[in-house]
């Protein structure tokens, strides 16, 4: 029982060392923001007397990062909302967490993240303080090049709704190809072209007790980029199947 003890401290001792020495090889860095307001009735400007007059917005990002191992968190506060936010942005919690590692063509990101497929027109998650917006993505994220020109992104998961998340499941692919890499007669070409493409879909479970709604909804694009000097051409074509909700009146 006692070589059992030992050998257990010995291991816990060995594991807080390599923690310790996990923990001081990294930085760790963030950022605090505060904002609050008083409100007062002023005629002037239409601003009329308000029953809570302070309200405060707050949030804090903390970040670690060793070599390629990087993960953080984000803690918010709304009490209340400032006026002008959504008022469903009421109370605290920690809103935007992960944990990413990148090793030379591959990067994984587990819990938040943020991402855009070409110029944002099928999928693009993002966080505005300003606006009070975010619809940041929780679930999986996997970058990979499997060449110097090919660069292939997948994600899965679901959006941020505030303290919540949506309902629907969303699941993408998206891929970009520098053309002038792989056709040998465009390599030494002043002109540089490249091509991309991806697809989205989302899953959502028909509840409505009057439609019969698809449950599957899918979009997807394709986009070329062209640039010589100064000049640059950019198009994007992008398509989304039906999607009655109540946004479009429930139009197919």
């Amino acid at each position: 029982m006692r070589i059992k003890s030992i050998l257990f401290l010995l291991i816990l001792t060995g594991c807080m060392t390599s923690y310790g020495q996990f923990l001081q090889n990294g930085e760790i860095h963030g950022n605090f923001y505060v904002k609050s307001q008083v409100y007062n009735s002023d005629s002037a400007i239409g601003a009329k007397e308000v029953d809570e007059k302070a309200r405060m917005n707050a949030f804090g990002n903390i970040n670690y990062t060793n070599g390629d191992f990087s993960a953080g968190m984000r803690y918010e506060a709304y009490y209340n909302a400032l006026l002008g936010y959504d008022e469903n942005y009421k109370g605290s919690g920690i809103t935007y967490k992960y944990a990413s590692y990148k090793k030379d063509n591959l990067e994984i990101t587990l819990g938040n993240f943020y991402e855009q497929f070409g110029m944002g027109f099928i999928f693009r998650t993002f966080e505005d303080q300003a606006l009070g917006y975010d619809n940041a993505m929780e679930g999986v994220r996997v970058k990979f090049k499997p060449h110097k020109s090919i660069t292939i992104k997948a994600i899965y998961g679901k959006q941020r709704s505030f303290f919540d998340l949506g309902e629907g499941i969303v699941r993408g692919i998206d891929g970009e190809l520098f053309v002038n890499d792989v056709i040998n007669s465009f390599k030494e070409k002043k002109t540089q072209i490249t091509i991309g493409g991806g697809f989205v879909s989302k899953y959502q479970a028909d509840e409505d007790p009057i439609y019969i709604l698809p449950e599957n909804i899918g979009a997807f694009a394709g986009r070329i980029n062209v640039s010589r000097g100064k000049i640059n051409f950019y198009s994007e074509y992008a398509y989304k199947i039906n999607d009655p909700s109540k946004d479009n009146s429930y139009i197919f």
